[in-house]
């Protein structure tokens, strides 16, 4: 298991990287999603005062929280569009945490049980999807 200090500055590399990336390499942040996901993970570990799962690419969670919720973390560069939710894998989830990459930084747009997320959603296959902006607006309507 990884300390909150090691996390802490995993995360701080993968920003680095990330900003180096598209700052100064021009790439968009939508053709780093694989490194902004994990940055996602080391985020919401952070905030939640929570540990990464103990496999990568754990079925159905990526963090476990201080008081033992699993954590599913979706994180993206879009401002539209929608993130995929497998419905295989819901029993294995307590929570979802939405994040967007904008202007280098994260921000959580949506934090909550799972199955209020799924409740609005359209299905494709075996995966539910959840509008960007529908996570947004869920997520205003609860504060």
């Amino acid at each position: 298991m990884l300390t909150k200090s090691q996390i802490e500055i995993l995360y701080q590399k993968y920003l680095d990287i990330i900003r180096l990336e598209t700052i100064e390499l021009g790439c968009a942040p939508t053709e780093v999603r694989h490194l902004i996901g994990r940055l996602g993970e080391f985020y919401c570990a952070l905030k939640t005062n929570g540990t990464l799962a103990k496999e990568i690419n754990q079925h159905g969670f990526d963090v476990i929280s201080e008081d033992g919720r699993r954590i599913s973390v979706k994180t993206t560069a879009q401002i539209g569009n929608f993130v995929s939710i497998n419905k295989k894998t819901l029993d294995k989830v307590d929570d979802l945490m939405i994040l967007q990459y904008v202007n280098n930084e994260l921000q959580i747009i949506y934090y909550d049980k799972i199955e209020n997320a799924t409740q609005d959603c359209r299905i494709w296959k075996d995966n539910f999807e959840l509008d960007i902006s529908r996570a947004k607006k869920m997520a205003l309507n609860k504060k």
